[in-house]
Formats: structure tokens, C-alpha cells, sequence
């Protein structure tokens, strides 16, 4: 989650290239064009070497980043979206596209793409279904990933285990065992709603479960499975930290590298973070655990970028999809997997025990529905499961009063 130099092109070749791309001539008649470039705060640190790359390829189109941050971050893209505020491009999580290409709100990018000849089978394939709406794509990714297990190996040899549990039966075995003192076998998510949904989902996939039926017509939550896996995520808490309902991905990842946490879900974003805090921590990562004998399934995470239908510099937004799509530019600004899925160039020299199962996993790994109102039942999921974790409702029914929600979202829409 190293540094591969990326070609200047003199500035006569940026001229051409402005010139000839796309069949249009200059993005702005000869005069330089601004556009505005929205991500989350995560990548903020990434821009000015960005920048300086995209200043060297095309110095006739100014390039502004604004950095937001993660909590209301789809809302606000939402609302200036549709009040014709948004920028000219912006990255969104794959589930994000989904919802604002069926709103219609972001450009199709087909033409470009024709006009271009870009092969977009070079890049993951779940993330390009996840971005095709109506026949229609709407975004390219330049990051995917999907969860792994990290695991301190000191607590679990400690705890009575030589390797990471493969099932979620052992998970819950193991993190019992390795509950002592002030250390908490599993970190729980009990905050956050993307970090929640993303892990109760992961969960139910690796058991043979689903959200939806096969033709994403109604709610799959009312499913035997998918009330297991709403036990089985109520069990884990029971040997979660103490704060474990004001606990997010973050707090679980500050817990775990502190030694306080023998196991989470997260993803190859956090080997940076942690290597940070604690570089003699003893960890590796292994894929995620499953259950009832099923096929290991995960989520497809990442991220890919898109044009606002409001932006009125199409055109050369355009390039900076290209540019940042590109294996050599995603591979710096991209702190997973690119969007074709090689590593970004920051976790070389990394152990193969911890960057590797990240790797494997992403053949396993597979976009969430295709639907719009997927970031509703994402929420509507965290809305209702969070009350059995407080132990206001059964797991059985948090997770059917999640489903009614999901199945009214569904014929609303």
C-alpha cells in the first residue's frame, strides 16, 4: 500500500497531445483551462507529486485538487452534483459510481474511450462491470483491493495457533482464546457505516451468502445465512475491545498495532499505517476466513475516477481520467492495487506474508450489485445491525429489519 519515474513529455508533444486527443482541438481555443479534482484526504499528501507529473504532460491545463474528508464525503458529492457545483472530476468508491451514474449524474466516457482506443480489458474486471450502467460506462479505476485477515502472530502462537484461522468458526474459537489482559481477540467494527457494511458483507460472501437475489430484484438478508453471519458478527463483538461501538477500520487498526487487538479485516491500506506505529510489530495477513464449505467470495473495493455531467471542461477532464488510469501514474497515487491490479509501488520491499494474500484475494473478489441505491442499503445494513451489537435487538432481528429497508429502497427506486 517503489517509485517508478514517469517519463516529462516536452511541452511540444503536450501541445500535440491536447491538440489531437479525442478529435478535439484545444480543451480551451489555445487559452489554459482549470479543472478541479475532488478525492478523499487520504491521497492529499500524494497531489503535489501528481501535480507536478500532470503539469509536465499537459502544462496548458491547470490541475486544483480539493481533499475531503471520509464522513459525509458521498453526500456532498451528491448534492453539488445535483445542484451543478460538483468539479470537473472526482474519484468514487465503485458503489459510488453505481449510484450517481443511474441518477444521472456523471458523463458516460464511451466516446472518449472509442475515440481514444482504450483497452479497458487491462483493468479489473469487477471494478469496469461495476462502472457499466445501462450499457454504459461511467468511470475508470485507477485503485481496487478487497479485505484480508491481519492477524499478530505473537497473540495467536500464544493463543494456541501456528497460522491464521480459515474458517469463521475458528475465527471465533481463536479470538476467545487470545482474549488476556488488556488484549482483544477481534476488532470489531462498531462504527462507520461503509467500514461496517463492508465487513458484515465480506462475511456473509466468504459463507455463501448474498445481499441480494441473482436478479438484485429483492433483499437476500432474510436468508438463513445471512442471519448466521449477523450471529456471527454479534459473537465476534463478544471479544471485542471495550470501545468496540466507537470503534471504526482506523481505531481498529491504531488497536491492533499497538498490540492490543489479535485480529481484523481490513485492507493492504493499512500495512503503511501500521509498519508507521510500530515497525517491530510481529503480524501477517492472511485471506479471509469462510464458512459452510462456500467458494471464498469477497468485495470488490476501490476506486475509480468519473466526469460530473454539470463539468464544463469534459474535455480535459477527460485527459486527467487517462493520466491517472495509466499503470505508471495509478502505481504512485493509488495506495493498494491499481486499477489493473498490480501493487502500488509503495509496498515494495514489504514481506511477501503481508502484501501476497492482499494479492491473492483479488481473484476472489467481485463488485457489490450494480444497483442505485446500494450506498442506502449499505446504511440501511449498518442502520440496523449496530442495535444488536448494543443489544437492543437480536442479530436475527437487526438483520429482517435491515432486509424490509433494503426491499422498500428497492421498489423505490
Amino acid at each position: 500500500m517503489r517509485r517508478k519515474m514517469f517519463y516529462a513529455v516536452i511541452a511540444l508533444a503536450a501541445a500535440v497531445v491536447l491538440v489531437t486527443g479525442c478529435g478535439n482541438k484545444s480543451a480551451a481555443g489555445g487559452k489554459q483551462v482549470t479543472i478541479t479534482f475532488w478525492d478523499g484526504n487520504w491521497n492529499e499528501e500524494t497531489f503535489p507529486r501528481l501535480q507536478q507529473m500532470w503539469n509536465e504532460k499537459y502544462p496548458d491545463i491547470k490541475l486544483v485538487g480539493e481533499y475531503q474528508i471520509d464522513q459525509g464525503m458521498f453526500d456532498k458529492y451528491m448534492l453539488s452534483m445535483q445542484n451543478g457545483t460538483a468539479p470537473d472530476v472526482v474519484a468514487c468508491a465503485l458503489d459510488w459510481v453505481t449510484t450517481l451514474g443511474n441518477a444521472g449524474l456523471l458523463a458516460p466516457l464511451d466516446s472518449y474511450i472509442a475515440a481514444d482506443s482504450v483497452d479497458t480489458s487491462r483493468y479489473v474486471p469487477g471494478a469496469i462491470k461495476a462502472s457499466t450502467i445501462g450499457g454504459k460506462l461511467y468511470g475508470l479505476p485507477f485503485r481496487s483491493e478487497t479485505y484480508g485477515l491481519f492477524y499478530n502472530v505473537d497473540l495467536l502462537r500464544a493463543a494456541g495457533y501456528s497460522e491464521a484461522p480459515k474458517t469463521w468458526d475458528e475465527t471465533v474459537a481463536a479470538a476467545r482464546a487470545a482474549t488476556k489482559g488488556d488484549a482483544a481477540g477481534y476488532g470489531v467494527c462498531g462504527t462507520n457505516f461503509g467500514n461496517f457494511s463492508f465487513q458484515y458483507i465480506t462475511m456473509l460472501r466468504s459463507s455463501g451468502g448474498s445481499i441480494l437475489t441473482p436478479d438484485n430484484s429483492k433483499s437476500a438478508l432474510d436468508s438463513p445465512v445471512a442471519i448466521q453471519t449477523a450471529e456471527l458478527y454479534r459473537r465476534l463483538a463478544d471479544y471485542a475491545p471495550a470501545s468496540m461501538l466507537e470503534n471504526d477500520n482506523i481505531a481498529n487498526r491504531t488497536l491492533f498495532a499497538s498490540g492490543k487487538v489479535a485480529m481484523y479485516m481490513s485492507g493492504i491500506y493499512d500495512v503503511p499505517e501500521i509498519q508507521k506505529a510500530n515497525p517491530n510489530l510481529n503480524y501477517a495477513c492472511a485471506m479471509v476466513p469462510t464458512a459452510n464449505g462456500a467458494t471464498r467470495k469477497t468485495i470488490l473495493g476501490g476506486w475509480s475516477v468519473a466526469i460530473p455531467e454539470s463539468s464544463k471542461n469534459k474535455d480535459a477532464a477527460w485527459k486527467f481520467v487517462e493520466f491517472i488510469t495509466s499503470p505508471e501514474v495509478a502505481a504512485i497515487y493509488s495506495n493498494t492495487f491499481t486499477g489493473t491490479g498490480a501493487p502500488a509501488e509503495r509496498f515494495a520491499g514489504y514481506d511477501r506474508s503481508i502484501v501476497q494474500p492482499h494479492a491473492d484475494a483479488l481473484q476472489y473478489a467481485e463488485a457489490l450489485p450494480a444497483v442505485g441505491p446500494i450506498v442506502g442499503i449499505r446504511q440501511a445494513i449498518f442502520n440496523n445491525l449496530q442495535l444488536a451489537l448494543s443489544d437492543t435487538e437480536t442479530p436475527r432481528a437487526a438483520i429482517l429489519k435491515a432486509s424490509d429497508a433494503v426491499n422498500k429502497l428497492l421498489s423505490e427506486n
